[in-house]
């Protein structure tokens, strides 16, 4: 939208010229993304020889007394390129002294400069500005330097939590950067902050009313806003006020990190208050988790544990789209809520332990492999790497599962963001969930995450070379594996044992081999101490002679499950068919099933808690004595060690 001059008076256009200054930041010294080629030379001249950034408007309002719209520096709060400055029209830079009061919520701030200029220009604030007077918007348009804009200020419109006070509207034309310039009436006072344009036109925009700053109490930053907080995997939220006042005068840095010590004490004390309102009901407490509690997860791909409509707790699948990282590597990525759930395979050129330990040579993979890519006039660049993350820990889940937390700091000439990153070591790569942040709300994500972590299903999948270097990795191990001995000794033996189940094999029955597949999946069971996360399925799949054993733990019904989980219970509990050792064809596979547990059969005296289904399968077509000779050395030396409790 073209800029142009406003008629005002020479005298008086040079007098609010002097007294507004743009707002800038930084570039950093070295940027922490790399790219694939210096795209920044297809930026204008301007733009890229300029060692700052332009991020809004300021004026001055008395001697060393300056305004602008709060959010210019509330943007700047944690960013790690830097402090905002002042700028004047000939290029000299004024650094900020001090905040000396401000409201968040009304969107305004008063500071002073350490060194203010020696010829200094002010104006004055008017609070009783004229309805349908003509006024002209002033500022620092689209970075390229400060110019005046005319038009009218139209109506005043409520603010949108409660209309404790009212924006004044104006249809003088602004553009990105003007944010925070003085908007003026015809005799050059400031009647308001120029605070946000409509979005749908350019034409009704929203200012600050200079009422409220001149009533603004000295000595304070307030903040007084209604804030809202949830957690993806249900839709019951929390509404609060966020209430503080800041003590001021401050420096920019220690106003800036009080407040958002602020915000982080008051989000993880309405995050922890909206987990204890609903503790009762969260997972997997509360009548909704009885069907889950009675299910394992028996899927390759992460899924999430959400709670529907009508209260119940399942498992949610995601959409996922897959990228090749080459070398039989491969991401599977899906979006849930704000976050990304992933599924990584390690390609095979790359080290497992490395894989494990070096999170840029991770990273560093899924970004080379990206399509995603920066495009500068004609110029296209991609990113290759974000250097090496600022935060690499561990963290355990409620379940006992090993997580590694990764925060990485993006900071580039226009922005400084988190990317924070929750990765779950598993035998093929990684499985785990990822978000971008402001410094704003920076612990309360990670807190967050560390919730949100816990609904996260997932099943342990991969090679039985990928096996054997994982269970190596003993700091990383889930609690369920930790307490399960697993012996893969190839070409001689394959052995589980968990405490509820034991069972092992030979070559004989399914070669036992580096390329040989093994997938462990999980369930919630009820234990004496809680509920627990446990192996509730083995998977070992031969991809030479495409056999698969199967053995799967199968808890009783709940008293709620449908009519199909009371049959189905039933016909395992009589070993009725097909769970009667006589195969089946099915998916143009044969299949031959047996339940092992405590009290087995028609006239079993009691209910188990639990029984297991012994599985083989074959091409479609193997003889019946095959199959069932199979069968028998896979059960031969099984046995079922959960108890026969009555439920």
């Amino acid at each position: 939208m073209a800029a142009f001059a406003a008629p005002l008076d020479a005298g008086l256009q040079q007098q609010v010229r002097a007294a507004t200054f743009e707002v800038v930041i930084p570039k950093p010294e070295r940027e922490s993304v790399r790219y694939d080629k210096p795209w920044h030379d297809a930026l204008p001249y301007q733009l890229r020889s300029d060692p700052y950034v332009s991020i809004g408007t300021a004026f001055a309002i008395g001697p060393n007394r300056y305004a602008t719209a709060m959010h210019v520096l509330q943007g700047c709060f944690g960013d790690a390129r830097g402090e905002p400055l002042l700028r004047d029209a000939a290029g000299k830079l004024y650094p900020i002294a001090q905040i000396t009061q401000g409201s968040v919520d009304q969107d305004f701030a008063v500071f002073t400069l350490a060194t203010p200029p020696a010829h200094s220009s002010f104006l004055v604030l008017n609070d009783r500005p004229e309805l349908n007077g003509t006024v002209y918007a002033v500022g620092n348009a689209l970075g390229e330097g400060i110019v005046m804009r005319e038009g009218n200020y139209t109506s005043d419109t409520p603010e949108e939590d409660s209309g404790r006070w009212k924006w004044l509207r104006f249809s003088a034309p602004i553009s990105g950067g003007n944010s925070g310039g003085p908007l003026i009436d015809a005799q050059g006072r400031v009647i308001g902050i120029v605070r946000a344009m409509r979005s749908t036109e350019n034409t009704l925009n929203f200012a600050v009313p200079a009422a409220l700053v001149m009533a603004a109490p000295e000595g304070r930053v307030s903040v007084d806003a209604r804030v809202g907080t949830g957690l993806p995997v249900f839709d019951k939220t929390r509404s609060a006020r966020f209430q503080a006042d800041i003590p001021a005068p401050q420096r920019f840095g220690a106003l800036a990190a009080a407040y958002l010590k602020r915000v982080d004490e008051f989000e993880l004390g309405q995050l922890q208050a909206l987990l204890a309102d609903n503790a009762a009901d969260l997972f997997p407490r509360g009548a909704g988790s009885q069907r889950l509690l009675h299910a394992n997860y028996q899927r390759s791909a992460p899924a999430l544990i959400t709670q529907n409509g009508s209260g119940s707790w399942v498992l949610t699948p995601l959409n996922y789209t897959r990228l090749d990282l080459g070398h039989e590597g491969w991401q599977d990525a899906a979006s849930f809520r704000g976050y990304t759930v992933f599924h990584r395979r390690k390609p095979d050129d790359i080290d497992q332990t490395a894989w494990y330990t070096q999170p840029t040579l991770v990273r560093d993979t899924v970004l080379k492999a990206s399509p995603s890519t920066i495009h500068v006039n004609n110029e296209t660049a991609k990113v290759l790497s974000l250097g090496a993350p600022t935060e690499d820990s561990r963290y355990t889940d409620r379940w006992g599962r090993v997580w590694q937390l990764r925060s990485w700091r993006v900071t580039t000439w226009f922005g400084s963001d988190w990317l924070l990153a929750f990765d779950l070591p598993v035998p093929d790569g990684s499985v785990g969930l990822e978000t971008r942040v402001s410094s704003a709300g920076h612990e309360v994500q990670i807190a967050r995450m560390k919730q949100l972590v816990d609904f996260l299903a997932a099943s342990y999948d991969g090679n039985l070379a990928q096996w054997t270097g994982f269970l190596n990795q003993q700091a990383l191990l889930p609690r369920p594996l930790a307490q399960t001995a697993l012996q893969l000794d190839y070409d001689r033996r394959f052995a589980f044992d968990n405490h509820r189940v034991t069972f092992s094999y030979g070559p004989e029955l399914q070669k036992i081999a580096p390329a040989g597949r093994l997938r462990l999946d999980f369930a919630h069971v009820r234990e004496p101490a809680g509920v627990a996360l446990e192996v509730a399925g083995v998977v070992a799949y031969n991809p030479e002679d495409h056999t698969e054993i199967d053995v799967f733990r199968h808890a009783a019904p709940a008293a709620a499950g449908t009519e199909a989980a009371q049959a189905d219970w039933k016909r395992r509990m009589q070993r009725a068919h097909p769970f009667d050792a006589v195969a089946v064809t099915a998916n143009e596979r044969q299949v031959i099933s047996t339940i092992l547990g405590a009290a087995v059969g028609a006239d079993a005296p009691t209910q188990p808690e639990a029984l297991y289904t012994f599985q083989y399968r074959a091409e479609s077509g193997t003889p019946q004595e095959q199959m069932k000779s199979k069968l028998d050395l896979l059960t031969r030396q099984a046995q079922v060690n959960e108890g026969s409790e009555g439920r």
